[in-house]
């Protein structure tokens, strides 16, 4: 059962046995030219070879206004994308309602007519409801298939034809990913049969064996895109300034294939696609960076920002790389230009040169070549829409499209020394944070309040090929890495898992799988593993981890399981020396503590530091336990809150994508699934916590037809526990299952947490 249907959200695998090396990732040999099929375009460019395409339209519409259709449905701040004739993107669904949520949706792209949707829930998100649809839907050209990921880290593979759902994970229970207050939410890139999704990462494992996925970082997810199997994962710097929406590159560079990113750490990343090595890196910024770098057939990267240098006072600049290269990059830049603070609208390049928007709504055209600045113009007022994005123009028939975040339309023709304005026009008190697309003839515009489909009934679609793509040159045949699959599981007592081996040269080329014959199977931790690559669980009832590796040569690689039992589970920390392994995020801010011959866990205030002022990752935080398949239990917890200079933190448990929390600076107990939002799942009763008291929380949810109870009840520990719940609720579009856990919110003060049980109903 998926995801999706646990939670009641929703209303033919590729074998590679030698080098693939395809003109484009994911390209089918017949793949439509005018197909749009991610929101950077058919080449990751923001290029389009489709010409005659209208320029001037009227957005009141009527008679020669040049727009084919306008849907109010489709409206939001998802970019779409257009696929075989079918439009997808992501909008908010029942706003303002306790059903409120998000939903990929299917439209004709010739008319406006929706044809599916597929609905999920918000859950365990600050995000707020206005930033739904932050990302973008994916399609791949090949199998049809679309993949979305939602702003609270549910991510799903889709049947692009009827909307049916292939799979589906939920990045945060199952990964710790980080889902911010901003809803900043990466989207994913398909290449070859990986599927590839990034976010801020706070894992589980802080010894040095288990690579130290506990410690906050940017990092991607990579996973077979046909069946959701988890691949690899790796990443940028420790502990991020911020969680990014930047878009990767992937394309062949000096013949070797690149992921090509702006990361959390304030830098410019290069990884191999299909394993996650890194190739090089370039400390760019002292935040982290939001913009999708360009890159050429060439090799040159081209990004900005609008945040502090790693050099100098200044802020902003434009930077030309040289992606050939290997290693750290600083310093080794073709060029840079300070002082121009575009942050969210990405670049694009018209014969040479690269034309960026800062949030200003200016314009810089630069030398790519030299980097001389060569024109400016002023747009709108204003680059930015209702959030952090801003649209990024997309380049047709060599002229500029571009909608401002103002809502300004306008149609530049770039000249020797100026910028030309073809057409302008003014959507009136309608904002744009996304940004428009092309297809067949047809230029899609996205506000907060409309979609625009613009073109003219008697104009036939005419389209270039596309500009050939560069080649990867195959390498030696020599085994340098080993992918053990699937990288990280969660197993009972005595279950088995089945591993497979992948085998890889150092340039990332995938090998014949005669070349992984030999494969020598060896473990770190419980349980046992055979020849063979079969992996048994321990019997115990206990929670446990293993490492499996696997060594070809001098080449080795790694898998991660926890051995997670059934309910009860029972947390004393009696004879514990350190958080428990298996819980994800357990072993950054939270440590065992022992004070009067008690011994219990507390959550570290996380304050800025004079070294790192910035960054406060971690002052959230979630305990992740176990699988998040769990359903119908209870889960009870001790806890503690102080108070440092009369600020006291927040603190709380949860149970299948509810939260029962004290909300102490707000005077309040808490219970719902999206913090964030008042409509949704929401109750809440006066509640005066006494700092260095202990309460007993007890959180319930039961499942049942289209619904769920949800109870909560708190009380002093060491009283007789009260027979009525302090809260209780019925939702109706219910969160049915998800993982046990514990939040903590300790900007200043300290939490405590003891005698945690969680028990079957």
């Amino acid at each position: 059962m998926s995801y999706g249907s646990r939670r009641r959200l929703r209303i033919a695998c590729l074998i590679f046995t030698g080098f693939i090396l395809a003109p484009f990732p994911s390209r089918a040999a017949d793949i439509d030219p005018m197909d749009w099929p991610n929101w950077r375009g058919p080449q990751q460019n923001r290029v389009s070879v489709e010409k005659g395409l209208v320029e001037k339209w009227n957005p009141e519409g009527g008679e020669g206004s040049n727009v084919l259709w306008k849907s109010k449905e489709l409206a939001g701040r998802s970019t779409p994308i257009v696929m075989r004739g079918k439009l997808y993107t992501i909008v908010h669904d029942k706003p303002e309602t306790p059903d409120e949520g998000e939903k990929v949706v299917c439209a004709e792209a010739a008319t406006g007519k929706i044809l599916w949707e597929h609905r999920f829930n918000v859950y365990l998100s600050d995000a707020p409801a206005e930033r739904i649809g932050w990302s973008s839907v994916a399609g791949d050209p090949e199998t049809g298939r679309v993949y979305a990921q939602g702003i609270c880290g549910y991510f799903c593979c889709l049947e692009g034809d009827t909307g049916k759902l292939v799979w589906d994970h939920s990045l945060h229970e199952e990964y710790g990913t980080v889902s911010t207050y901003g809803g900043r939410t990466n989207l994913p890139l398909i290449f070859e049969d990986n599927l590839l999704i990034s976010a801020v990462m706070v894992g589980w494992g802080d010894e040095p064996k288990w690579n130290r996925f506990a410690v906050p970082a940017h990092r991607f997810l990579c996973f077979n895109k046909a069946n959701g199997e988890l691949r690899w994962i790796n990443g940028t710097g420790f502990s991020p300034y911020d969680t990014t929406f930047s878009t990767p590159t992937c394309l062949p560079v000096g013949g070797i294939q690149q992921l090509i990113f702006s990361s959390g750490d304030g830098g410019v990343w290069s990884l191999q696609p299909r394993t996650g090595k890194v190739i090089w890196n370039f400390p760019f910024g002292r935040a982290g960076i939001n913009i999708s770098p360009l890159v050429t057939p060439e090799g040159r990267v081209y990004t900005s920002h609008g945040i502090e240098n790693t050099v100098g006072t200044s802020m902003g600049s434009v930077v030309a790389l040289d992606a050939t290269k290997t290693g750290d990059q600083t310093g080794k830049e073709l060029w840079r230009k300070f002082e121009i603070m575009a942050q969210f609208s990405s670049p694009v390049m018209v014969n040479d040169r690269v034309y960026v928007i800062d949030d200003s709504a200016k314009m810089t055209g630069i030398d790519a070549q030299t980097g001389e600045i060569v024109v400016r113009k002023k747009l709108g007022s204003v680059m930015r829409g209702t959030g952090d994005e801003s649209p990024t123009p997309f380049v047709a028939d060599g002229k500029i499209f571009v909608i401002t975040g103002d809502g300004q339309w306008y149609v530049l023709k770039p000249t020797e020394k100026d910028l030309q304005i073809v057409a302008k026009v003014r959507l009136p008190r309608e904002a744009c944070n996304a940004s428009p697309i092309v297809s067949h003839g047809r230029i899609y515009v996205t506000t907060m309040d409309n979609m625009y489909c613009l073109g003219s009934a008697d104009r036939k679609p005419k389209a270039d090929a596309l500009p050939e793509w560069p080649k990867e040159m195959p390498g030696d045949q020599k085994v340098a890495q080993v992918q053990v699959i699937p990288f990280d599981v969660v197993l009972s007592p005595g279950k088995q898992q089945q591993y497979k081996v992948r085998v890889f040269n150092a340039k990332g080329q995938l090998l014949p799988e005669s070349l992984a014959k030999g494969a020598k199977f060896g473990l770190d931790g419980h349980g046992k593993v055979s020849a063979e690559g079969t992996y048994t669980a321990p019997t115990e009832n206990e929670h446990q981890c293993a490492l499996v590796t696997c060594k070809i040569g001098d080449a080795v690689g790694t898998a991660r399981i926890r051995v997670i039992p059934p309910l009860p589970w029972t947390f004393d920390f009696n004879k514990d020396k350190t958080v428990p392994l298996t819980w994800l995020g357990g072993r950054v801010r939270w440590e065992v503590r022992e004070k009067g011959g008690e011994k219990f866990i507390a959550k570290k205030s996380v304050l800025p530091t004079p070294k790192d002022p910035h960054n406060k990752l971690g002052t959230r935080s979630f305990l992740w336990m176990g699988p998040a398949d769990l359903s119908n239990y209870t889960i009870q917890a001790d806890v503690l809150v102080n108070e440092v200079g009369g600020k006291m933190p927040e603190a709380g448990i949860i149970a299948s994508g509810y939260e029962l929390t004290i909300r102490a600076q707000n005077h309040k107990l808490k219970l719902d699934s999206w913090a964030s939002n008042n409509y949704r799942s929401l109750m809440e009763v006066p509640f005066e916590p006494q700092a260095n008291i202990w309460y007993t929380l007890k959180l319930s949810v039961v499942p049942g037809k289209g619904s769920a109870k949800v109870l909560g009840k708190i009380w002093p520990r060491g009283e007789q526990e009260p027979e009525k719940w302090t809260l209780e609720m019925v939702d109706h579009m219910p969160n049915l299952q998800g993982t046990p856990a514990v939040f903590g919110n300790s900007a200043d003060a300290e939490i405590f947490l003891d005698n945690l049980k969680v028990t079957a109903n």
